[in-house]
């Protein structure tokens, strides 16, 4: 498959054109990093392949090669690590981006990742708390405010916008809290097949004791307004639902936990950019004995089928390379976004055909998350007003969150919701000493329902320099009425991926580069499961079996992100190992 197609715009106003990326391929590892410490299970005389290796398809396979199995990784990119990646463009090579995943939450995660692939993380990153604000929020009118991780100093800004709000916002946090600590244990750390989980007492009855379940299942906007009157705070503990695709209108209380765990674990850092984390993984899974093949494309996973009816027993038996050849194992892991794996990989005949067609149309049924335009640009100087993670609001409280689809959404006084990541605030090997590498990620409609709502307005469909163009004007428009100055003179390289970028690369169904969407009925027993024909709610009680087929990554349980993906790298373990009566190491 060709590299990956993107916007590379120039500095002129106006001045797009597309052009190659030549990506940076990291099969040779550092290799000076300590030894695998942990103890590896001798080999099992099982085999599995693994199909894609974004951050829950390289950490599964170490994993299974640290359980016995002989396996094989196969990355159709240059590179592995799927989203997370840091790129350094090559018309201005002394700034460094972070690509993908540019905030690290929940550090134990990855430190437990590490640990299980037989390390610790300290030995090939050094992470950093971003100090002393989680973000700065600026608002339409040109007000800011720090996400301070002091809670009395926090309750005494809070007091300056809507006095007594701030003691409420105590109380929050410490709802929002409780449905991260308890939530996460009932609901992610556990695979949920079941609607009866949610009135599962051994689930449900800890979180039920602390948290009025009405919080967290009706929609944020709703929670935010028990606690607070004014818009400019009810934005500000609710931006959160950029990350997933969601608005505070379609996402449910739950969200909260985000809030929650950037305000009191922390905002982090990895010193170098997540491009360490990758290539730490990556050497850990070499080491484990992982076969791991980049730019080796998969065409189709092999379904095979005995015996007929209802008495059929459907197998994935192993894959078929676009280079024609076949490799066959026990085991098969799917990472592609899910949607793609079942629309394109998996292929039958007979029943089981209708089956994943049944699959296909359920899927294209669901609701997707938002595409993103990323602006990536290389700055000479720096911008004073920035901390390392900045979101900007609309002073269109509601409306600010409306995604575009055409360059007139973007027309003043329009303000649409948008996020930065300056990192140079913490790490200032991203860019030239006193310059700035700055990350722009603004929400807008994935490409299909950019494809219906210029089908409803009778419009034809913009194209992508118009929609590069016009963002770009309103992010620089932003940065002005925020008193940043002319921020487009300091810019002297730029690029920029569209939501036809992250499909292109990572065969992201309509650009929604944040997967699936996670609102109310698209999470946990709600969300496609891990495995083909588990029973769980009506979504997918038909849904076809195929033993032997396995699922991970960000459109399956438990969600996107990457501390729920490698949460759910754990779960999808003890499966497989489970299914196929390997003792757990």
């Amino acid at each position: 498959m060709q590299s990956l197609p993107f916007v590379c715009v120039k500095c002129q106003r106006g001045q797009v054109s597309f052009s190659s990326r030549q990506a940076l391929c990291v099969r040779s590892a550092a290799t000076s990093s300590p030894p695998v410490s942990a103890p590896v299970k001798p080999p099992s005389g099982k085999t599995a392949v693994v199909v894609g290796a974004g951050v829950g398809g390289l950490t599964l396979a170490g994993r299974l090669a640290r359980e016995g199995y002989s396996v094989t990784l196969l990355e159709k990119n240059k590179e592995v690590g799927g989203r997370m990646q840091s790129y350094n463009p090559p018309g201005a090579p002394e700034y460094r981006f972070d690509t993908g995943p540019s905030l690290l939450l929940f550090p134990e995660r990855y430190m437990k990742a590490f640990e299980k692939l037989g390390a610790k993380m300290e030995d090939y990153v050094e992470i950093k708390r971003v100090e002393p604000a989680a973000y700065r929020a600026h608002y339409g009118d040109g007000t800011s405010f720090d996400l301070l991780y002091d809670l009395e100093k926090m309750r005494r800004q809070i007091d300056a916008i809507e006095p007594g709000a701030g003691g409420k916002f105590i109380r929050w946090l410490g709802s929002a809290r409780a449905s991260l600590d308890l939530g996460v244990k009932a609901f992610i750390e556990q695979d949920s097949t079941s609607a009866l989980d949610f009135v599962n007492p051994s689930k449900i009855l800890e979180l039920a004791l602390a948290v009025n379940p009405l919080d967290l299942l009706l929609s944020q906007h709703r929670q935010m307004s028990q606690y607070f009157k004014s818009d400019k705070l009810r934005a500000l503990f609710s931006f959160q639902e950029l990350y997933v695709g969601l608005s505070p209108y379609n996402a449910p209380g739950v969200f909260s936990l985000l809030a929650a765990t950037e305000l009191t674990d922390g905002v982090w850092y990895p010193i170098g950019g997540f491009q360490k984390i990758r290539d730490g993984f990556l050497d850990l899974v070499l080491k484990s004995g992982v076969d791991v093949r980049c730019n080796t494309a998969v065409e189709k996973l092999i379904i095979t089928e005995q015996g007929s009816g209802e008495d059929a027993v459907k197998k994935c038996t192993g894959v078929k390379l676009a280079s024609g050849e076949v490799l066959t194992a026990d085991v098969v892991v799917a990472n592609p976004d899910l949607p793609y794996v079942y629309e394109e990989l998996l292929e039958a005949q007979g029943p089981a055909k209708q089956e994943i067609d049944a699959e296909v149309t359920r899927l294209n049924k669901m609701d997707y998350s938002c595409g993103v335009l990323a602006y990536y640009f290389c700055l000479k100087g720096r911008v004073p007003g920035l901390l390392q993670h900045n979101v900007f609001l609309g002073s269109d409280y509601k409306g600010s969150w409306d995604r575009p689809w055409t360059p007139a959404n973007f027309d003043s006084p329009a303000q649409p919701n948008f996020y930065v990541h300056n990192p140079t605030y913490t790490d200032t090997t991203c860019a030239p000493e006193g310059c700035d590498s700055v990350m722009v990620l603004l929400p807008v409609s994935n490409t299909e329902e950019g494809r219906l709502k210029a089908q409803k307005a009778g419009a034809p469909l913009p194209s992508r320099e118009e929609m590069v163009n016009a963002g770009r004007s309103a992010i620089l428009r932003r940065f002005t009425e925020a008193g940043f100055g002319d921020v487009e003179s300091m810019i002297q390289h730029e690029f920029v991926y569209d939501p036809l970028t992250w499909t292109e690369k990572y065969n992201i169904k309509n650009g929604a580069v944040f997967g699936l969407s996670h609102g109310l009925l698209q999470l946990a027993c709600f969300r496609p499961p891990t495995q083909t024909g588990l029973p769980a709610t009506p979504w997918w009680k038909d849904s076809p079996k195929i033993q032997n087929l396995y699922f991970i990554g960000a459109s399956t349980r438990p969600g996107n992100g990457v501390p729920l993906v490698l949460m759910g790298v754990e779960v999808q373990l003890e499966n497989i190992l489970n299914d196929q009566k390997v003792a757990s190491n």
